[in-house]
């Protein structure tokens, strides 16, 4: 699905974004092992002829992830992550349990079904700017989610540090559920929304916001 003229939208539980650039093309997360296929099928169709270069993973949370192991072998891009979650996508650390019972069945589950480790070829800090998409370092839903905003035509891909309904109509705030620390978590999508000006807001859970001036106002006033 073409979101603008350069970015597709592979939507599922969890949305993943593929930017089409002058000569290559690079991959906003990818969804569980899956959906890889959907990922393929769409580079096939959009950008055959634009090798996937990169593939940036927001955070180290399974449903964002899972498929690099079909991925990464099928594609031998580049692995991006920034400095604060690379061990946990690599599992040299474990990530931290969030306390109560979303938090321990997500742990849980985790251990039990996704015991795969990743290579991460390239680590990014804060403020970075790589393949045209500037970094912003958000901890709260995990130690190093990132958000990313294109420098070019200013579309925000937010991760699950922003969320947006089913309609594409307003935002809603990081899930209390899933996020290590949801004051931090909260406090960054503020962050985020004071320092980027977005055409479009392009969540991991959600509908694609649209000339977002007057949700991304109303978020604030309710939050901040």
């Amino acid at each position: 699905m073409r979101i603008l003229d350069e970015i597709y939208l592979i939507p599922s539980f969890v949305n993943c974004y593929l930017i089409e650039r002058e000569q290559y093309s690079v991959l906003i997360d990818t969804g569980m092992s899956k959906k890889a296929k959907d990922v393929i099928q769409t580079i096939k169709s959009f950008c055959s002829d634009k090798p996937l270069k990169g593939i940036i993973i927001t955070h180290a949370h399974q449903d964002h992830m899972a498929g690099l192991e079909t991925l990464g072998q099928l594609y031998g891009s580049m692995v991006i992550a920034h400095k604060e979650e690379s061990d946990y996508i690599m599992k040299i650390k474990a990530m931290p349990s969030r306390e109560g019972f979303s938090g321990k069945t997500l742990s849980l589950l985790s251990k039990m079904f996704f015991s795969s480790s990743y290579t991460v070829d390239q680590v990014v800090t804060d403020y970075e700017v790589i393949y045209g998409l500037k970094v912003f370092h958000l901890p709260g839903h995990t130690p190093g989610s990132i958000a990313l905003e294109d420098v070019e035509n200013q579309a925000l891909f937010c991760s699950d540090i922003l969320n947006t309904d089913k309609k594409g109509t307003r935002l809603i705030p990081p899930n209390k559920r899933f996020a290590l620390d949801y004051e931090q978590a909260l406090k960054s999508s503020i962050k985020l929304l004071r320092e980027s000006k977005p055409s479009v807001i392009l969540p991991g859970h959600g509908a694609p916001l649209f000339e977002p001036e007057e949700a991304i106002k109303e978020y604030l006033e309710k939050y901040s």
